[in-house]
């Protein structure tokens, strides 16, 4: 009961500390009029559902229209608010635009608007959610990015919605935790499916060409991204077999040791998506190369009597960083 109470106690706290604003009954203009109620109780649903604001509804009880902005201003200090909303649609052609003022009750200016345009009624629902996330900030909803609410006008010069896989190539380099090993050069092959929330994949590359240590993985993937938005950083990591060719050069000898091992690998690392909601998707990647398996190395040892040439086996991990190309589809 306690737990109850002190839930309902929390909600009503939280309720009460945002600020409240009323909505004015929607202007249409060569629409039907139930476009205005429907799309009133999408704006209170998601203004509500970011939590900054309380939304108010006017209906038609309240007698009054968005042309009459002295009117709307009493009407909200009469049910309590401190902001108003006047929204209108106007039907031009196929299209709707769509404007969104939002005022303080002291003030003839407003204080944030924005116009969208949508190219039909589908577009409403993409087009308030970016209007309630937006509102009332220094960012306009024009200016939202995020992938999951893309217009149908928008799909007319970008697709994103019907992208849910990415197969792509980068190139990079990987600078291995060996003294005697210069920064490797490679490739990378991925294929990733974006889930929304989660972009999972294989991922396989090879780094060392021409080199006295050649390294190679493949890795089964998941990377977390830190929102929706067409540029978006993540982390992420995989787990996958490694492969490791070792050229152990020994000083003052004609010795030379190729090991050639195979085992467990890993990566752990972040990185920034860019243009994500195209089918062009570009990727800044940054990870930390774990191998779980030993390699192994020829090196001198002092002794008693001199110094003796002795084989010690080691983890060699590395740092990798790439810029990569992917192709959606």
């Amino acid at each position: 009961m306690k737990k109850i109470l002190f839930a309902l106690l929390t909600f009503a706290a939280l309720t009460f500390a945002a600020e409240k604003v009323y909505l004015a009954p929607i202007s249409l203009v060569g629409m039907h009029g139930d476009y205005a109620l429907v799309s009133s109780k999408l704006m209170k649903a998601y203004i509500e559902d970011d939590g900054r604001y309380v939304l108010v509804v006017g209906n038609e009880q309240d007698s009054v229209t968005v042309d009459n902005q002295a009117a709307v201003r009493e009407k909200a200090i009469a049910k309590g608010c401190s902001k108003y909303i006047l929204a209108e649609f106007t039907r031009l052609g196929e299209n709707v635009l769509m404007s969104f003022k939002l005022y303080k009750i002291d003030s003839d200016a407003p204080i944030w608007d924005d116009r969208l345009k949508a190219a039909n009624p589908d577009d409403f629902d993409p087009i308030i959610q970016r209007v309630a996330r937006n509102i009332g900030t220094k960012r306009k909803a024009t200016k939202d990015d995020d992938i999951y609410s893309v217009t149908q006008k928008e799909t007319e010069d970008i697709t994103r919605k019907s992208v849910s896989s990415y197969l792509g190539v980068s190139l990079g380099g990987l600078f291995a935790m060996q003294p005697d090993v210069d920064a490797l050069a490679g490739i990378s092959v991925y294929l990733h499916f974006d889930f929304g929330y989660l972009l999972a994949g294989l991922d396989a590359s090879y780094y060392g060409i021409d080199n006295s240590l050649e390294m190679g993985f493949i890795n089964l993937s998941a990377y977390y991204p830190f929102g929706s938005r067409a540029l978006t950083p993540y982390v992420g990591g995989g787990l996958g077999i490694g492969f490791t060719t070792y050229d152990s050069d020994v000083d003052d000898t004609m010795y030379d040791s190729v090991d050639d091992r195979a085992g467990l690998s890993g990566f752990l690392g972040g990185g920034l998506l860019i243009n994500r909601n195209s089918k062009l998707l570009l990727n800044l990647n940054a990870r930390y190369v774990l191998n779980f398996y030993k390699t192994r190395n020829l090196e001198w040892r002092k002794t008693d009597h001199g110094k003796e040439l002795v084989a010690k086996d080691h983890a060699i991990n590395g740092f990798q960083v790439s810029f990569g190309i992917a192709r959606g589809f």
